[in-house]
């Protein structure tokens, strides 16, 4: 029996594809690097920051990669929020599952930039966990984060159902 359910945040709860581009774009200028075309980052959407970090610059420089992702988590470099969008209807197929299913979400968004965003402001109510990038050491395709979640709500795996929107998240 379903006991729960959890969702991917980016490309599920939110449309947030040119949001995420523009900052990666503005981000990765500001440190000297060319700005990647929307449909190259379309393609790398589903991977963390680091990662995406690491794909773009091609740098092998730990340091170099670590300093470009801590100016993307403090944001030294503005998200465009005007750039976000929901779903149709994302808020009410929440409420309405929150009457049957405990809801949780399982990103690789930083854990402060999880509920930052004003449609997720809205629904943070409705989630019993959030599981975000500084939570496990392994993340997404890994099973970790949803095996964190799992534990977090005291709820067996198999009773849990994850919605996501990459290959990555099956």
């Amino acid at each position: 029996m379903i006991k729960a359910v959890l969702f991917d945040i980016d490309g599920v709860l939110l449309d947030s594809l040119h949001a995420n581009s523009r900052f990666f774009q503005d981000l990765l200028e500001h440190h000297g690097y060319e700005r990647p075309p929307l449909e190259a980052f379309r393609e790398v959407f589903h991977l963390t920051m680091i990662d995406i970090i690491k794909h773009f610059t091609k740098s092998t420089d730990e340091e170099e990669i670590q300093k470009i992702w801590e100016g993307g988590r403090d944001h030294i470099v503005p998200y465009q929020l005007d750039l976000v969008t929901t779903p149709e209807d994302s808020e009410k197929v929440i409420k309405l599952l929150r009457q049957e299913y405990t809801l949780g979400v399982v990103t690789s968004r930083t854990k402060p930039n999880i509920f930052k965003i004003p449609p997720m402001m809205r629904l943070q109510e409705h989630f019993s966990v959030a599981v975000g990038f500084e939570d496990v050491e392994n993340h997404k395709p890994h099973p970790d984060p949803l095996l964190f979640a799992a534990r977090a709500l005291n709820i067996a795996p198999e009773e849990i159902v994850y919605i996501g929107d990459a290959h990555t998240d099956v």
